[in-house]
């Protein structure tokens, strides 16, 4: 394989001779090294200090190693030094002083190998800086209306590997011959005039947006702040106010893309729904360990902590809540730690894709480029998807951490993209932490650390992740003002499932809280570079979204009654505080399996709650219901609540978990 700068591209004869005419009328390709990045020319340049390698998926981590200590131009100790990721990719140091040309070389050379997919130098972004790593593979998404013929010849001596799952026109993946110029053929692909976009498939740097702090506070600070552990009073998103209507749903999940998950945590483990792992390409999203070189140790626990930020198990007895404790958990591992797995372009687009296409509401990234980036077009695609297909149309709503950096975040392509929400940073004195990016396109702020105190939330259990025990006191950075900016977003879909994406996004907004009012710089539209439109609240959110349903909250039912029972014996439960003679229903939910609740009513996943009982409130909003409790229950339980959703009222009830005794 070989690709510089001075180098023409190469053009395959076949594809050529079937190519249509709508080909001749595309602009052509620049000079140089680089590649379309959908209708963007994205220029590159070479760098000589090492080499991306891609080998045959028959080859065991031994053999790899045999094979690399074989390989001419290396720096030494590279068979031992070098980190096998998923897909058989390694990246090598190469020998000091060899010259652009130099690699590409040794690159060609190295790809001859008979078990080699691919070689090649590492490549930076000119624009950007970034970073990048050829595989050997391309992302296509074809025009509508592109025949098959028409795909066959263009795609000649390429293999089909794999589908980019948008809703409507999928995109392909391609696997290159190691004998032919990817970059070359990517562009040829680009430059038809019959693709939206062919792009390389990279291997690229994204890392985690946490930050943390030493002292231990033992208190939930950003979501009701009295000023303890000197806490400014009231910097906080005001969750009681919102939880006094809604806790959160399991109908309304939140996906989070991130590093694997304890998926067993008492915290979370009764909010999870399936996920997915797109990194080590299987349905376990669990967070994984490692240890590089015998010495160095790394532990996936970033993800673990998102989603507890955002949801939490709260009122269960144990732990911590989070923003929206009863909505459900998508888990999606798309990272891993320093000295872990990176991922692919193909690797995000597949991110998007899952949580879309399987139920996501909301879709929280407290990730992003280390630097300045580019956003592919094939993942600005996933992200296009989401809004406009998923929840059955009415559109997710997807939430990026503006980024750690201290500094205008305008070159970081994800978190300024139109498509999502850019959260920022304000610590417990209610001002920006010192190390939250801001910029332009920033939407709103949330609390995290920065100040006197961090955020306090899920770990890795036992002696694995940020503490040795299941919580952790010091996470924060914007990796936890997004996740929080998402919970409200859950609690804001929980109460109102009708909402459109864009009229969701306008009740948060709308109703988010200015904060240092005096050195935020608002504009005359109430905007700030560092704040957005202001720190989300959660309260004035909920009863926003309320009124706009044209209900009136009212104050939270309170429900008691059986939490243990053996199965057979009767469960009983009382509520009060719901609106007087109104309509109310008692709805059971399970996050498990499919099985049955309380009397003869089995439990079916897709509505997500079943009704068990309904009547009609007693003039002072009293009431009660009972059932027998199956055998079938499981150890997961369901969740039992009370609901006044009729009458211009909404109310809800505190949820009891039903378990067997």
């Amino acid at each position: 394989m070989r690709s510089a700068a001075t180098s023409p591209l190469l053009l395959i004869a076949g594809a050529l001779l079937a190519a249509p005419a709508a080909a001749q009328e595309s602009a052509p390709t620049p000079a140089g090294l680089g590649y379309w990045n959908g209708p963007d020319w994205q220029p590159l340049a070479t760098s000589p200090d090492s080499l991306g390698i891609v080998f045959a998926d028959s080859l065991s981590e031994a053999e790899i190693r045999a094979r690399i200590a074989q390989f001419p131009g290396l720096a030494g100790g590279q068979a031992d030094q070098a980190v096998v990721w998923p897909g058989h990719a390694v990246v090598v140091e190469l020998a000091a002083g060899l010259s652009a040309d130099e690699a590409w070389s040794l690159a060609e050379q190295i790809s001859a190998q008979a078990e080699v997919r691919e070689a090649a130098p590492r490549l930076i972004a000119t624009e950007t800086g970034e970073p990048l790593y050829l595989t050997d593979e391309i992302l296509v998404r074809w025009k509508d209306g592109v025949s098959a013929g028409q795909r066959e010849a263009w795609t000649q001596g390429l293999e089909r590997t794999a589908t980019l799952a948008y809703t409507v026109n999928p995109g392909e993946v391609y696997a290159v011959d190691p004998s032919e110029d990817l970059l070359a053929r990517a562009n040829e692909l680009a430059s038809s005039g019959l693709v939206e976009f062919a792009i390389p498939d990279f291997r690229i740097e994204r890392v985690r947006y946490s930050g943390s702090n030493d002292p231990f506070y033992a208190y939930q600070w950003h979501l009701e702040s009295t000023g303890i552990n000197g806490a400014g009073v009231d910097e906080d998103i005001d969750a009681e106010g919102a939880w006094a209507i809604t806790r959160g749903t399991a109908s309304v999940t939140i996906a989070v893309v991130d590093t694997g998950t304890e998926l067993q945590h008492p915290d979370l483990v009764d909010n999870l729904v399936q996920g997915v792992d797109v990194l080590g390409n299987d349905n376990n999203p669990q967070a994984e360990d490692g240890v590089w070189l015998g010495i160095f140790r790394w532990e996936e626990s970033h993800g673990t902590s998102v989603c507890g930020v955002s949801a939490g198990r709260g009122d269960n007895g144990i732990g911590i809540s989070g923003v929206a404790p009863r909505c459900t958990v998508m888990p999606i591992r798309f990272l891993s730690e320093l000295f872990g797995p990176t991922p692919t372009v193909q690797d995000e687009a597949d991110a998007f894709n899952f949580a879309c296409q399987n139920g996501a509401a909301v879709i929280n990234n407290s990730w992003g480029p280390a630097g300045s980036a580019t956003l592919p077009a094939s993942t600005k695609a996933a992200i296009d998807d989401c809004n406009q297909f998923g929840r059955n149309g009415l559109g997710s709503v997807i939430f990026f951490a503006a980024g750690n950096s201290g500094a205008d975040n305008s070159g970081n392509g994800y978190a300024t993209y139109p498509g999502v929400l850019a959260v920022t940073a304000v610590n417990d004195q209610g001002v920006l932490s010192s190390y939250s990016s801001f910029g332009s396109t920033v939407d709103l702020c949330a609390p995290s650390n920065g100040g006197v105190n961090g955020i306090i939330t899920t770990d890795r259990l036992g002696t694995k992740g940020y503490s040795n025990t299941e919580y952790t006191d010091s996470f924060g950075g914007t990796s936890s003002a997004s996740p929080t900016a998402a919970g409200v977003m859950g609690l804001i879909l929980s109460v109102n499932p009708s909402l459109t994406r864009a009229e969701a996004i306008d009740v948060l907004l709308d109703t988010a809280e200015k904060v240092d009012v005096a050195g935020g710089s608002y504009n005359g539209s109430g905007f700030s570079n560092f704040y957005g439109y202001g720190r989300a609240n959660a309260a004035d959110a909920v009863n926003e979204a309320v009124t706009r349903m044209g209900g009136s909250p009212s104050n939270t039912i309170y429900l008691n009654g059986t939490t243990f029972a053996a199965a057979g014996s009767s469960a009983q439960y009382q509520f009060s505080g719901a609106p007087a003679q109104k309509g109310w229903a008692a709805v059971a939910s399970f996050a498990g399996t499919p099985g049955a609740v309380l009397g003869n009513h089995v439990f079916d996943v897709s509505p997500q709650y079943l009704q068990i009982a309904s009547g009609v409130t007693s003039a002072s909003g009293t009431g009660g219901f009972s059932g027998t409790v199956p055998a079938s229950l499981g150890a997961i339980g369901a969740m039992i609540e009370v609901v006044v959703p009729t009458g211009g009222d909404f109310a809800d009830s505190n949820g009891l978990l039903l378990r067997l005794q």
